[in-house]
């Protein structure tokens, strides 16, 4: 057995390391498989810094993959993985301690991660390192039909909005933080990619969706609410005229707090939860 180098991405060929990182997620609970040029926007989208993520290499060849996010004093874990003939050898704990001292070096407050659920070694390991729980996250899913209640949309207006006329609600609609993929920097990157819709009552902004509509799905990555109105009746009245207009597409969306009070909405429309994730954190101060 060969001994594992943990070194920074920026060491290391990135076509290689893409390929181990999908790899290491090629049976996970979601397999993940990204291509050079949709790994490199994601990482601008979520402000990964290569040069202090790790890759741990064995005999020239990357066996697992840890990424980590910067932003001002904060820090993310943007996915770990090991490949699956390298696992229960320690390389995820290294590879964690490598995350966190760069953390250390950068004079960051704290960092964050998700893990599903269902990942006990990983969560186990988290622990381990100091992590500890701060809230639920689901993703939920709806299958394709016309809504059971199309008089929930109500006095609602739902109509196409240009996004970056919405974004500057973002603060004051979102009265539970979203998690760091969703966060306003996050959205802010990918304004020329996304649509949006706003709900209005009157002449009120009573909530917006931002992400994609069509006849392959309806996908929300973010969806807040005026909590000055009635924040569950305008999001039915949004998804309801959203998959009236599109009753062959599937809806879904991804890591909203558990807590937050537009998930209401979604189980009027029969969304079903598909994922469960745990938020940690992990003090450094």
């Amino acid at each position: 057995m060969s001994p594992v180098d943990y070194r920074a991405v920026t060491d290391v060929d990135f076509r290689a390391f893409t390929a181990a990182f999908n790899l290491a997620y090629s049976d996970y609970f979601t397999p993940i498989s990204m291509t050079v040029s949709s790994f490199r926007s994601l990482i601008e989208r979520d402000d990964l810094s290569l040069q202090d993520s790790v890759a741990a290499v064995e005999d020239k060849r990357i066996v697992g993959t840890g990424l980590l996010g910067i932003r001002d004093n904060h820090g993310w874990i943007g996915g770990m993985g090991v490949v699956p003939d390298h696992r229960r050898r320690g390389i995820g704990r290294h590879m964690m301690l490598f995350l966190i001292e760069r953390a250390r070096q950068h004079g960051l407050s704290h960092i964050d991660l998700e893990v599903i659920d269902q990942n006990y070694g990983a969560h186990a390991l988290y622990l381990s390192l100091g992590f500890i729980e701060t809230r639920s996250l689901v993703s939920v899913e709806r299958e394709p039909g016309i809504p059971a209640n199309l008089e929930a949309i109500g006095d609602y207006n739902v109509q196409e909005q240009a996004v970056t006329t919405l974004l500057p609600h973002y603060n004051d609609f979102h009265t539970v933080e979203n998690c760091w993929q969703r966060s306003l920097r996050s959205l802010e990157l990918l304004v020329p990619h996304i649509e949006g819709w706003s709900v209005t009552l009157g002449d009120c902004l009573a909530g917006y969706g931002l992400g994609w509509a069509g006849r392959h799905g309806v996908r929300l990555i973010d969806f807040a609410m005026n909590p000055n109105g009635d924040p569950q009746a305008a999001g039915t009245a949004m998804l309801t005229a959203l998959h009236s207009r599109y009753p062959d597409a599937p809806g879904s969306t991804y890591n909203t707090p558990a807590d937050d009070p537009v998930l209401q909405a979604y189980w009027h429309l029969d969304y079903q939860t598909s994922l469960k994730q745990i938020e940690m954190r992990l003090p450094l101060a």
